[in-house]
């Protein structure tokens, strides 16, 4: 799942953009209960296996559950800059295929790189030296191993970015899943905004977007593995123009965020299929943000700037960094089981959220410095429609 800040990225905005805050806002929320829920998958024991949860227990539970929408909400807003601005160049006759693409490239895949590298590095050491612990003598999270079902397709695969998609992510690191889907969505909009605004007649248009659609899902495995994240996808880039209209009345941004939190609780509940609860919130994320006044909405702008800069790295290393992490805290005596709630355990959670807090930052800010040198060799320091389009998440 990828969002946007300085290190890499989901935001498409040219240099005389305007700074949405409220995105800010939605970067840094949904990075963070991504980090909340992956965390407590390590060390506590499920909902259904407390013995008596009070109030606390239960809204910690709920909170640290909810890390599956949260991607729905970084779809969104991927969509809405990146895809936004992506339309807005088709449409005006000013969109360069090669600056798109060197654009995506530098700000994602130069950052991806030396985070499955860290994540190599750090399963590595841990399943040499810490391998009797829980977290390198199973996978934490999800059973993938790293070698396990593995060839030199697979390896091709997450090396191109479109795992999750058309294959498995890499074992130490399986949230990886959602950037191979944004990656491909990266890939499909031009080309699917091009046949909207081509001047072919419908049935041909209409022709061309099915062999499209059939392509992927034939490679993805599914229609509904990968087009209801697609749909989330273009309702943000949707949203990106009904906000600059700045036409949509208030009460239904209001409304779309009501519709987030009726998604989140009821995917709580588990009475609908998760696709259901996904689309909710992605849309109702969509209707928010297309709201213009919305947009410039958000408390405490610098903490949050600060958050969302680096919530893209802080994606792509949290796992590796806290598994890593775990596994020291097992070594010096921490239980090698999942725990009941309690201060010690709370106490922990805090310690390994703040680790993976501090190991983002300060790799968002390295692979920051050598992602701009790039940009400039690439661009040869020119002001080009590959900065037009830049992203920045970090």
């Amino acid at each position: 799942m990828s969002a946007c800040g300085r290190s890499g990225g989901a935001s498409a905005v040219s240099p005389g953009a305007p700074h949405w805050p409220f995105l800010d806002l939605l970067r840094c929320a949904a990075a963070f209960l991504v980090l909340f829920g992956h965390t407590r998958g390590l060390l506590f024991a499920g909902f259904q296996d407390v013995a008596q949860a009070d109030l606390a227990t239960k809204a910690f539970y709920f909170l640290t559950g909810i890390h599956r929408e949260g991607v729905a909400v970084f779809f969104a807003v991927s969509g809405f800059l990146v895809g936004g601005a992506a339309w807005r160049a088709i449409r005006g006759g000013r969109f360069d295929p090669k600056s798109y693409l060197l654009s995506r490239f530098v700000r994602i895949y130069l950052v991806l790189l030396p985070a499955l590298a860290l994540t190599l590095l750090l399963d590595g050491t841990g399943r040499a030296l810490l391998t009797d612990t829980r977290f390198y003598g199973e996978r934490p999270l999800m059973p993938i191993g790293l070698t396990s079902e593995w060839n030199w397709t697979q390896m091709a695969c997450n090396l191109a970015a479109v795992q999750g998609i058309f294959c498995r992510p890499l074992g130490p690191n399986p949230p990886l899943w959602s950037l191979g889907y944004e990656w491909v969505f990266y890939l499909l909009a031009p080309l699917l905004f091009g046949l909207v605004l081509a001047k072919w007649p419908v049935f041909v248009r209409l022709c061309a977007a099915a062999v499209l659609v059939a392509g992927v899902t034939w490679l993805a495995g599914g229609l509904m593995k990968w087009v209801p994240w697609l749909a989330i996808w273009l309702a943000g880039a949707a949203a990106a123009q009904s906000a600059r209209g700045g036409a949509m009345p208030i009460g239904i941004g209001l409304g779309g965020i009501g519709l987030i939190g009726i998604g989140l609780v009821v995917s709580r509940l588990q009475v609908v299929p998760p696709v259901v609860t996904d689309l909710a919130v992605g849309l109702g994320t969509a209707l928010a943000i297309a709201n213009a006044r919305l947009l410039t909405w958000c408390p405490l702008q610098r903490p949050v700037r600060i958050g969302a800069d680096f919530s893209y790295s802080l994606y792509l290393i949290h796992v590796p960094v806290t598994v890593f992490a775990g596994a020291l805290l097992e070594r010096f005596g921490w239980p090698a089981a999942l725990v009941q709630p309690g201060f010690v355990a709370y106490a922990a959670f805090a310690a390994l959220v703040a680790v993976a807090l501090v190991a983002a930052h300060l790799f968002a800010q390295a692979t920051e410095r050598h992602t701009d040198r790039v940009r400039r060799i690439l661009t040869g320091r020119r002001r080009s429609a590959a900065t037009a389009l830049s992203t920045t998440i970090g």
